[in-house]
């Protein structure tokens, strides 16, 4: 029988960059779970502390990871698969473009979530949220069955390393 370890990381470490990506977009699937349920606590509750309280958590990673997990994709394993590998400029346009498309997603619904905490507004855009967590959650789908494993597979351990230093150092003491 397996020994199991009584005290496992709780995160990967930067000396697995990888990782640390796969596990920002677990991250980013339970903040889209958040927004899901937000909106029907919403209509049964109102706009009460818990939503608040949401809404600033889901703001503030939105804001700040999810800016810094793309540049470290685009940054850290673009140019590498792009050098690397002939077919791999389309995938890699694509997915900037997506990058792209889902910062502006975020900022048409980030204006509401505010404005809706600060009671500026009492509704949000079901089908402007709805579409923002249908497209990251496809996103995140699409990386991590052609981006991440294709990234694992062709970079040097070294590489791998200074990936990690890199994103460490673009955090410094940001959360993701």
């Amino acid at each position: 029988m397996p020994k199991l370890d009584p005290f496992p990381p709780l995160a990967p470490g930067l000396d697995e960059p990888i990782q640390i990506l796969l596990a920002c977009h677990d991250k980013i699937r339970r903040f889209c779970d958040q927004l899901d349920r937000l909106l029907p606590y919403i209509d049964e509750h109102g706009v009460d502390d818990a939503v608040k309280n949401s809404i600033d958590n889901v703001v503030r990673y939105f804001d700040v990871a999810g800016p810094s997990h793309h540049s470290d994709e685009e940054d850290e394993l673009f140019p590498i698969l792009r050098e690397r590998i002939a077919s791999a400029a389309p995938r890699l346009e694509q997915l900037s473009a997506e990058h792209g498309y889902l910062h502006s997603s975020w900022n048409a619904i980030r204006d509401d979530l505010i404005a809706l905490r600060k009671g500026e507004i009492t509704e949000l855009s079901r089908v402007e949220v709805q579409e923002f967590v249908r497209q990251y959650r496809e996103h995140a789908a699409l990386e991590e069955a052609w981006l991440i494993p294709t990234a694992e597979a062709t970079m040097t351990a070294e590489e791998k390393r200074l990936a990690g230093q890199h994103m460490a150092a673009s955090r410094h003491n940001v959360e993701i």
